[in-house]
């Protein structure tokens, strides 16, 4: 006689069970709200070009006087310098 050998797994079918979450996706404002609150991108700039396009004005204008300054002292100094030497 032979001895069968017989092996017997115990095989439990295990389940997970998964829960879907969904995650809300931040709300886009409307263009209308930027504008009432004052940051709407275009706003921006605009508001920066026009800041900027100032700044260079000023820097302008500086320099436009320093230049006529310097021309009216460097005038000044030649007039002195002919007068003592006649």
């Amino acid at each position: 006689m032979n001895p069968v050998l017989t092996n017997s797994t115990n095989s439990q079918v295990s389940t997970q069970t998964a829960q879907l979450v969904t995650t809300s996706s931040p709300a886009i404002e409307k263009p209308s709200a930027w504008m009432r609150e004052g940051y709407s991108p275009t706003e921006i700039i605009l508001a920066a070009a026009i800041l900027t396009s100032l700044l260079m004005g000023g820097v302008a204008t500086v320099i436009m006087a320093m230049t006529g300054l310097v021309k009216t002292v460097a005038a000044e100094t030649v007039n002195q310098a002919s007068r003592k030497t006649k």
